[in-house]
Order: structure tokens, then sequence, then C-alpha cells
């Protein structure tokens, strides 16, 4: 009994690092998707499951697969003539409470959405003027004034484009920036915290990754984040440190290098290398895969045909894990929970063998701890293995991460909250 108590009080005056194994299964969605270039995934139908899209570059194709709910997946084709499809997301373009998508088209030089109407039946909207190799897309309130804009760039062109929405589903265009030729890929956020949005972008050829400031009335003022950053291919934005400010993830082919950049608050950035031996690196996502409270870094391999996570220490040390390692051209990423069981998977385009996969996470957790009845209130985590026993007081729910109330039979391994009458009174750690 002494050991835990001393335990926990060591828990109450210094960070535990906890280091978490995740088992992956594969599940492949797709093998046919030629040159599958770009994933996303999301609730498009409105049946609380996650489905997944997609484009094709070669097959000129943006598709959604729908999940069943027991994650067989059933593909729906969008556009099938979208000449060099590359890149979609998806977001309730017009406010009716479904999910829109849009797409990216390099041959067509377009930026489109497709309007869905409420049904999964879509209307195809192209908007103006054409985006000259047009790569990327991304979905965003800019101004914010409560409507959805667009955000696009150009891959030859060098072209970061704007639509502004007027609230009605009419486009206005306006340039964020130019010059950031091989211009892959964006990644709107509220960089500076000013609650507008601003934009960042990497070019492969300017070997760079910039970002463009929003004064709060959409002009647009061009900033460097790195120069030199050879082959800048991929960029993704996110709060790596928890410092609450946005730091800058980036990944680049060239130099098989995938870092992040830290942001000082004040948005002077500071490189921090992951890894420099991600052959051809082309991708990269960040999420809490291993429910820690920290920020781990997903990342792709294009010639090194392997997609691999990093795990944050909490510290910002990562250790990298292979999910899969024979997935030919693995061209992109994302993260979601796909099988809605709480914890967070890992999907993939791997263009050389034209498949959409997704990985099932398992997260195993720790090594450490021992059954404990949970007794009393108490706000230490505890270190759970077998059932968990609940006090006598039937008012006592479980909940996982996500808010969402499970029963006590059979928990996978992860964090759980213990609430009485809705206050939660304590939290656990279910290691096995």
């Amino acid at each position: 009994m002494r050991s835990v108590v001393v335990f926990f009080v060591l828990l109450t005056i210094m960070p535990v690092f906890l280091s978490a194994q995740i088992g992956w299964t594969e599940h492949i969605v797709d093998t046919n998707f030629g040159f599958a270039s770009w994933v996303f995934a999301i609730d498009l139908d409105g049946d609380d499951d996650t489905d997944i899209l997609g484009t094709a570059y070669d097959d000129d194709d943006v598709a959604w697969w729908e999940n069943d709910g027991s994650q067989n997946f059933t593909k729906h084709t969008i556009a099938g003539n979208f000449d060099g499809a590359y890149c979609v997301h998806a977001v309730d373009i017009d406010d009716d409470d479904d999910i829109d998508v849009i797409g990216a088209s390099t041959v067509d030089s377009l930026v489109a959405w497709w309007e869905n109407d409420g049904n999964e039946n879509f209307t195809y909207h192209a908007l103006a003027p054409i985006l000259p190799s047009a790569i990327s897309c991304y979905g965003i309130d800019i101004e914010p004034d409560g409507d959805v804009d667009i955000v696009g760039s150009g891959y030859w062109s060098g072209d970061i484009f704007w639509w502004e929405n007027d609230g009605n589903e009419n486009f206005t265009y306006d340039t964020v920036g130019f010059g950031l030729i091989g211009a892959w890929a964006v990644s709107p956020c509220d960089l500076d915290g000013d609650t507008d949005v601003d934009v960042v972008g990497v070019g492969v050829y300017v070997n760079s990754i910039r970002w463009w400031e929003n004064d709060g009335n959409e002009n647009f003022t061009e900033r460097s984040i790195i120069n030199g950053f050879n082959g800048a291919r991929a960029v993704y934005a996110v709060d790596v440190d928890g410092d609450t400010d946005v730091d800058v993830l980036g990944a680049a082919q060239t130099m098989n290098r995938l870092s992040w950049f830290r942001n000082d608050g004040n948005e002077n950035f500071n490189e921090l290398i992951i890894d420099n031996n991600l052959i051809s690196a082309s991708a990269v996502y960040a999420a809490d895969l291993d429910n820690d409270t920290d920020i781990d870094v997903i990342g792709a391999a294009l010639q090194g045909n392997e997609f691999v996570w990093y795990e944050n220490d909490g510290v910002e040390n990562f250790t990298k894990h292979v999910i899969a390692s024979n997935d030919t051209g693995a061209t992109a990423v994302y993260a979601a929970d796909v099988d809605t069981d709480g914890d967070v998977d890992v999907l993939g385009a791997a263009a050389g063998i034209d498949e959409i996969i997704w990985w099932e996470s398992n997260v195993v957790g720790v090594t450490e701890g021992d059954n404990k009845i949970i007794a009393s209130e108490s706000f230490f985590p505890t270190l759970i293995v077998g059932q968990i026993y609940l006090p006598d007081d039937k008012t006592c729910k479980i909940f996982d991460i996500t808010g969402r109330e499970v029963a006590n039979v059979n928990l996978k391994p992860g964090v759980y909250f213990i609430k009485r009458e809705g206050v939660i009174i304590q939290k656990i750690v279910k290691v096995y």
C-alpha cells in the first residue's frame, strides 16, 4: 500500500512519461485507385461513422467510401473526369448541415466543389478563375464571417488563391501570394493568434516554407519560416509543444527530412529535426495517437515506401515507429477514429500501388500498474490492469476520452474517466 501512496505523491510533483506501444492492423480500402494521391476522412453521410475520401491522379477520380458502421467500405464516385485529381477536402460549405466536397485538379487547373443534397448526390461547381496546375485545396472561414471560404494552390504557377463565400455560395477570388513554385500544399490556420486565418504554404522548387499574414482585412503579407528546406513537399500547422501558439511541421523530399518549426510566440521559428532518414519524405500530419495528451507526428516516405509515426515523450523528443513498410509510393497521410472505438487510426494513400489504406490502432499502453479498486474520490490518474471496479454508488458512469459513455465490459486499453452525477471523480489508465 505504501508503494502506491508514494507513486501518487511522485505523480503530483514530477512529470511521468508513459511509453505507449501501438499495434497496427492494416485494412485495404481500394486496390485499384489509379495513382492514389490524397486521403481524407469525415462522416460524409451523417450516420455517425467515419467515411473516407480520396483522389486518383491517373484515374481522374474524386471518390468516397461509405462506412457501413462495421468498417466495410463501399466506393461511390463523386467525379470521374476531374483530370489530374490530386487533393480533396470536405466541409459544410453551404451551411445546410451536410458535408460538401472540395477538390483540386492539376491537369484541368481547377478548384471545384460538389454540393451535397443531403443524400450524397453531388452537384459540381467550378471556381473561377482557373488556378494553373491546381494541386491543393482547403475549406475554412478566412475572415471569419461565419461562412466557409476556399483556399487553393497551383503547383507550377506558385500561386495561392482564396475564394470568398458571400454566404450564398457565390465565390469571389483574390490572391494570397505568388511565386511559391512547386506549391504542393497549404495549411490555413491562425498562426499569429489574432483570430483571423493566415495561410502556410510549402514550395518544392523554391525549397521553402512560407506563411502569409492576414491583417484582419484579408490583405496578406508574405513571411518566411525557412529557406534551404530542399524539396519542401508537405506542411501542417499545429501546436506541437502545447504552449498555445501554432508551430509548423514540414517534410523535405530531397533532404529525406521531417522537421518541426517551433514558434516562439512571436512567429519566429526554430527548426528542430525529427527525422533525417525518411526517404523522399512526402507527407506529414499530427495527432495524439497514444492517448497521452501530447501531439505525435505521422509521416510518409515516397521512395522509402513506408508510413511512420513519431512518438512524442511529452517534451518533444520523438521516437520513430513504423506503421507499414511495403507501400510503394506512399504519398499522403491522415488520422481519424475510423472504427469509432475512441483511439486514433491512420489513413494513407500509396500512389505506386494505387491503394487507399487504413491502419487500425490498438493502443497497448504501459506495463506498470496493478488491479486497484476505485473506492473514493481522487483526481490522481490510476493505472489499472483488468476489470474496472466501480464504487457501490450506482450513479457512477465511465466515459472515454471523447466524452462518450462506455460500458464496463471488455474495455480496451486507454484513458477513461469516472463520473458521478456528471462530475469527474477519477481519471484512470487501463493498461490491458
